[in-house]
Parts: structure tokens; sequence; C-alpha cells
């Protein structure tokens, strides 16, 4: 799992049925503070994000397959969480 920031919404006439009535998105990897670490990926909203919102993703083998009730999903990556805030400190 990683946070990251929604940065873009994709657009795609042709698509894989799994794709279907579901916004997928570029999110941009970022520390806890919300400063950019610049590594950007395509993930699926599952939870109702949108662009500018902080989120959380994840993803592994068979994940998106159940999530999605498909076989064999085409979705390396899934938006499972939207933050609302980060309490971290130094330990």
């Amino acid at each position: 799992m990683f946070l990251a920031l929604v940065k873009k919404s994709i657009t795609a006439t042709e698509k894989h049925c799994v794709y279907e009535n579901k916004h997928v998105y570029v999110v941009e990897t970022v520390y806890p503070d919300g400063s950019p670490k610049g590594i950007e990926w395509v993930a699926m909203d599952y939870v109702g994000a949108g662009i500018g919102d902080m989120v959380v993703c994840g993803g592994a083998p068979g994940v998106a397959a159940e999530v999605f009730g498909v076989d064999r999903a085409p979705i390396r990556t899934l938006i499972i969480a939207i933050v609302d805030s980060i309490d971290y400190r130094d330990i």
C-alpha cells in the first residue's frame, strides 16, 4: 500500500469490460506530509475519490477480481481509501 495524490482522470473509448462505469486516475505517490515522491501510477477508484484527494492505493494478485466480481481483472492498483488526516510522530 502507498499514499498518493489523485492527479488526472483517464478516459478511454475502447476498454476492457471491467473498466465500464469505473473511474480510472493517474495518482502520484506522496510522503505523509503530502510532498511528492514523483512516481505515478494508474489506479482504479473503488471508494469515490476525485482529483486532488489524498488516497491510499494498493493491490495484490486477485484482489481486483474479488472486489469487482470478475475473473482475471486486468487491474493492478486500486484506490482503496480517501485520507481524511494523518497523525504521525517521530518515534
